[in-house]
């Protein structure tokens, strides 16, 4: 057997695994990636939001990304709990992907072995044995050939597998999910309005989703569940088609269509990690937790993960003593992303049980909300900045936002209450010590929200009487932000109380 040895060992090549290894490789750590040849998500078609190009950025993957020629994601159409079509159209600027799992993976891989990460394909982890000195990975290659690891950090990306992970997760038992999918051709092209969408259909006892890989392509994907849908001693060509019956929009999309290949079949039931780290492992993307593709930002959360998992690993390897800070800053971050997952799931699933108060979607509604617990959904964008930071809720900011423009003079003091903290936050690729804003409402602090700094906005909020002249000035101190993204910073500064208008 040979043996190699690595700073990290990062186990399963989708986007959470590549997204890790790719930011370690940027920061000079000896990393190996190992992935078997074929992966069963493979098969899978997947929905990537326009919000995703930011951490496609981060990786430096996006122009290879774009390159790659992907159908565009322009939005999403929806039936739910039947209630008429509402579409969410995608801005100019906001150009997403539609993927086959097979080609993102391929080049997420490809740029992570061009920055440097060594991609041992063909393997697959078989035994794991952790001493003091760290780890070491038993790997059998696809012809029968061994070869031995050594790494100091483990990053488990072996999604619902688990190489690592499984012993430490929690299953939702409440629900029990099957996907099942097929690839569809329609030579004459689908429905011009909707042929760069997602599209996504209730019914009485599951849901299905369609995602276009082309102008003739589309995969169709049904979630069922085995306690609730008559599936037993079907093959799983006619469970999809008994399932698809049951829709009425996407079931008239499938006239004149050709089939491509064989139905296929994986459990999406959903399950979340006790924890996600602790010193030489890090629990990463669905090897932790698994969130329902209702959402359609399962790749983006994989990608979130990775990332944030490399600058974890990346700060133990340079700066040992903020070791356990990293890894609880991870393990927040992981736990409150399946949390607020949940809670967006829950009101789509409370909806559709008052629609059709069938046990299917009675339980998940059930379930969702106590996973969730009263956490608010963070914004999309926010954990870039702060991962860890409090969510104000929209309607608050959009409401400061509005008494902003309707007054002549911002007349701006900072709150009498406003304390500032340190807790950890990413600087530069690394978790670092940063001062915080806190008051009574927000104990947990808050400090960047759209790459703006709180903290320099509210010593300059008080020195102008007009945003322009303020958005300005913060250019000059700080890496230059957007007007639109200044005033959202802006707005959530009154909306936190963290400044106050000095009339009130």
């Amino acid at each position: 057997m040979s043996i190699r040895e690595f700073d990290v060992l990062v186990l399963g090549g989708g986007p959470a695994g590549t997204a890790a290894a790719t930011l370690l490789a940027q920061r000079s750590h000896r990393v190996a990636l190992v992935r078997p040849i074929n992966t069963p998500a493979g098969a899978l078609a997947e929905s990537i939001p326009p919000s995703a190009r930011r951490l496609l950025s981060e990786l430096g993957v996006l122009k290879a990304t774009d390159a790659a020629g992907f159908f565009p994601n322009s939005g999403n159409s929806v039936w739910w709990a039947g209630n008429e079509k509402r579409s969410e159209n995608f801005g100019v600027d906001g150009k997403g992907y539609h993927v086959d799992r097979t080609g993102f993976e391929r080049v997420l891989v490809s740029a992570a072995e061009a920055i440097g990460a060594s991609v041992l394909i063909g393997m697959s982890a078989r035994k794991a044995v952790e001493s003091e000195k760290g780890w070491k990975i038993t790997c059998e290659a696809e012809d029968g050939g061994m070869v031995e690891i050594r790494a100091s950090w483990v990053l488990d990306a072996t999604g619902r597998h688990g190489f690592l992970a499984r012993d430490v997760r929690e299953a939702d038992r409440s629900t029990t999910t099957l996907a099942i999918t097929r690839r569809f051709e329609k030579p004459a092209g689908w429905d011009e309005i909707t042929a760069n969408h997602t599209l996504v259909e209730s019914y009485e006892d599951g849901w299905a989703w369609s995602v276009p890989l082309s102008d003739t392509l589309r995969c169709f994907t049904v979630m069922a569940d085995q306690r609730h849908a008559a599936l037993e001693g079907r093959d799983v060509n006619e469970m999809l088609r008994g399932e698809l019956a049951k829709t009425t929009h996407l079931a008239s999309m499938l006239d004149h269509v050709n089939a491509e290949g064989d139905s296929w079949a994986c459990s999406s039931s959903l399950y979340h990690a006790r924890r996600y780290s602790r010193p030489g492992l890090l629990l990463v993307g669905d090897a932790g937790s698994f969130i329902d593709p209702l959402s359609s930002y399962g790749v983006k959360k994989a990608l979130a993960s990775g990332w944030l998992a490399g600058i974890v690993a990346h700060t133990a390897l340079v700066d040992a003593p903020m070791t356990e800070v990293a890894l609880e800053f991870f393990d927040d971050r992981e736990r409150s992303v399946y949390q607020s997952y949940r809670h967006r799931s829950a009101e789509f699933f409370e909806e559709a049980a008052s629609a059709y108060g069938h046990p299917y979607w009675t339980t998940r509604a059930e379930a969702a909300r106590a996973a969730a617990g009263a956490i608010s959904a963070p914004d999309d964008e926010e954990w870039l900045e702060d991962p860890a930071g409090t969510h104000v809720p929209a309607d608050i900011v959009r409401a400061a936002h509005e008494r902003i423009r309707s007054i002549e003079s911002l007349d701006a003091l900072s709150n009498p209450d406003l304390r500032v903290i340190k807790r950890p936050a990413i600087r530069s690729q690394r978790i670092v010590m940063k001062r915080h804003l806190t008051n009574d409402a927000y104990r947990n602090g808050m400090r960047y929200v759209r790459g703006v700094d709180l903290l320099t906005l509210v010593e300059l909020a008080p020195q102008y009487a007009e945003v322009p002249n303020m958005w300005n000035a913060y250019n000059e101190r700080e890496t230059p932000v957007s007007l639109p993204d200044f005033l959202v910073g802006l707005s959530t500064a009154f909306a936190a109380g963290l400044l106050m208008h000095r009339d009130k």
